[in-house]
């Protein structure tokens, strides 16, 4: 039980980090002279934000295999994150959604999980 408490505390954190940091970036584009072509770039850096610490968090939860337990929890965030845009802004998900582009958060969550698996307890 205390590891599906920890899980979900870990998600619940990532995810409303990713709507602060979405909400930073939109007051950032508003009353900035930042163009808006940069608002993807923004996006996806605060998913590699939050796939870094989702990975940091359960790579040192777990302390073994952090490589894929980075990346596992990384992917399962991401989906997370797609599935609750396209609920808001959409009627179906599309599969155009999922482009290469989102290798990177990939990417960080893994080496979030390889840093967070070799952290001291």
């Amino acid at each position: 039980m205390d590891k599906i408490t920890r899980i979900c505390k870990g998600y619940l954190v990532s995810l409303i980090a990713f709507g602060l940091f979405t909400l930073l970036g939109a007051l950032i584009l508003k009353f900035t002279p930042f163009p808006e072509s940069w608002s993807f770039f923004y996006l996806l850096a605060a998913m590699s934000l939050v796939c870094l610490f989702i990975g940091l968090y359960m790579g040192s939860f777990f302390q073994r295999a952090g490589l894929l337990t980075g990346l596992l929890f990384a992917a399962i965030l991401l989906l997370l994150i797609l599935l609750i845009v396209s609920a808001c802004f959409t009627t179906f998900i599309k599969i155009s959604m999922l482009t290469p582009v989102y290798l990177i958060p990939l990417a960080v969550g893994a080496v979030g999980g390889i840093l967070g698996a070799n952290m001291k307890k």
